[in-house]
């Protein structure tokens, strides 16, 4: 193949996949997070959080008293991008951020 047609089929490859990616984005939802919410900065943690309700409500408790290095507590109702949903926790952002929160903090975007 002459490196003309290399370079128009590696250029519509790129094309491609840029407007693949484009689509994902603008299909990723907007859901509102309830006001309070336990937030976690850590994929580890919510994973763990998540894997135990009481072991959540513990630690939401302590970070309604004092926020950790992992977990806090989003006060205001905010409207978030949510990015991945893992059954009882998903992945958002916010903020330019990657955060975590767990399935019941999550609210219609309405």
């Amino acid at each position: 193949m002459s490196c003309f047609v290399k370079f128009c089929l590696t250029a519509t490859l790129l094309l491609g996949s840029t407007t693949l990616l484009a689509e994902t984005a603008n299909s990723e939802s907007l859901v509102q997070l309830e006001q309070a919410a336990h937030v976690c900065n850590d994929e580890q943690e919510a994973k763990r959080l998540a894997a135990n309700d009481h072991l959540r409500e513990m630690a939401k408790a302590l970070v309604e008293f004092k926020a950790t290095k992992y977990c806090f507590i989003l006060q205001p109702s905010v409207l978030v991008r949510l990015l991945e949903h893992h059954g009882s926790y998903v992945k958002f952002s916010h903020d330019n951020k990657v955060l975590y929160t767990f399935s019941e903090h999550l609210q219609s975007a309405n």
